[in-house]
């Protein structure tokens, strides 16, 4: 298959494929990794012309970069199943790590739960270098991650400790392993069902680049030639449930990603195949997860070995890397937040069914729904006009961002003809991200 285009620059299309969902920080994210790469090959395009790179996204709320309930209610169900099963439920009722957060919680903060904000909450005060609580101030980094088994068995400081009020070290680590814990837990729960079924599409855009190369016989290229570089702008949501596929000893399932973390998958061809080769394909991949090569640790893949045969990653990914195919169909799942109805939300529920109910009880409340919405308009009406009065004037302003504009385009050969961006029938949105040398990105 053809790789690459020699006549391009080696930051256009198809040397490169850049893709990420329309949020800014991961847009910026590519930017940057970008700017890294291809600096002086930006900036050599000369005076008069702008350097082009293509972005592929897709509208956010049908993108596919993070596992999504909403467009696969399947993933819901997988999702319930994990935190309502025994394994589950002994690690939260038995492990000494959970006791000792929860009374700790309880007793130095007044909480009853550990609220699933915790984790944000933790980071976002100490990597801004605003002040925790006493009680939360003995960060240094020495516990680290406890692992599942650990977590488990009886602690150096126990529960009962913190209830007799003897000194607790390393809360802060010890609260946001809890909290790193009881958030990915259902990633690995059951090998790995709810990512694989989550993260098919993913892997099916990824294994796209791959495929051509490494079993042409299978998959055979289109005439396009494939990307020299493919690179998937994501959040720490999309390397967990990615890693937590490619089996159970690639990623823990308690280390959160850090800022700016990346997964490379590179491919390698191999020449002057011997018999009973390594490689029988040709080619070998090459994990890598923040510097460190995670080959190893993929099932089928030789110890002590950074390169595996490329059969070996197509095998264990391409059987759930589906979009449209993949069943996506629920049993009766039971809503979340059904579980945390306390009385006073079961009684008003209960309210709504008797007058809904009720001879009349429709129009009831259609004739109050229809009262809320003219009462809004007027209020509005009448506050909008209100502030009219008060202004005699305004002034539009536009920033400009040292040269940096996103702009649509029809195809890599045309210029730009129209403002509106035309939709590919994957759901992207092909649009373009200037740079040029004051550009910040």
């Amino acid at each position: 298959p053809k790789i690459g285009d020699p006549t391009k620059q080696i930051y256009q299309e198809p040397n490169l494929r850049y893709r990420a969902d329309d949020e800014q920080r991961t847009l910026m994210s590519g930017q940057v990794l970008l700017r890294g790469l291809f600096e002086q090959e930006l900036l050599s395009s000369g005076d008069n012309k702008t350097a082009i790179i293509r972005l592929h996204t897709a509208d956010y709320a049908l993108d596919v970069l993070v596992p999504d309930e909403k467009k696969c209610p399947k993933t819901l169900q997988m999702k319930h199943e994990a935190y309502n099963s025994d394994e589950y439920k002994y690690w939260i009722d038995n492990s000494m790590e959970v006791k000792m957060v929860k009374t700790f919680v309880k007793e130095e903060m007044g909480l009853d739960e550990v609220p699933s904000s915790m984790l944000d909450c933790l980071m976002t005060t100490i990597c801004t270098d605003r002040s925790l609580p006493d009680s939360l101030n003995d960060y240094d980094g020495s516990l680290g991650p406890t692992p599942w088994e650990d977590s488990l068995q009886s602690s150096s400081t126990s529960a009962e400790g913190v209830e007799s009020g003897d000194d607790v070290t390393d809360m802060f680590e010890r609260i946001a392993n809890f909290a790193i814990k009881n958030y990915t837990f259902h990633y690995k729960y059951n090998d790995a069902a709810f990512a694989k079924q989550g993260m098919g599409p993913l892997w099916k855009e990824i294994m796209a680049n791959i495929l051509p190369i490494v079993d042409s016989a299978n998959n055979p290229s289109s005439g396009t030639p494939l990307p020299k570089l493919a690179l998937f702008s994501g959040h720490d949501t999309t390397l967990m449930p990615l890693l937590a596929t490619l089996g159970d000893k690639v990623w823990s399932g308690t280390d959160w990603p850090p800022y700016a973390s990346m997964i490379q998958i590179e491919i390698h061809e191999i020449t002057n195949l011997n018999e009973g080769s390594d490689f029988p394909s040709g080619y070998a991949f090459r994990l890598v997860y923040n510097g460190a090569v995670l080959t190893e640790r993929i099932d089928g893949c030789a110890a002590d070995s950074e390169l595996c045969d490329s059969q070996v990653l197509v095998n264990q990914v391409m059987i759930f890397a589906k979009y449209e195919e993949r069943d996506c169909e629920a049993a009766s799942v039971v809503p979340p937040y059904e579980k945390y109805e306390d009385g006073l939300a079961k009684e008003m529920k209960a309210a709504s069914e008797e007058l809904v109910a009720a001879p009349g009880g429709v129009w009831v409340v259609v004739v109050f729904a229809m009262f809320c919405i003219l009462l809004g308009g007027m209020l509005t009406f009448f506050s909008m006009k209100r502030q009219m009065l008060k202004t005699h004037g305004y002034r539009q302003n536009s920033l400009a961002l040292g040269g940096f504009s996103m702009t649509d385009m029809e195809d890599d050969e045309r210029r730009f003809q129209s403002e509106d961006s035309p939709v590919t029938e994957s759901g992207e949105t092909p649009q373009q991200t200037k740079f040029d040398e004051n550009t910040l990105i």
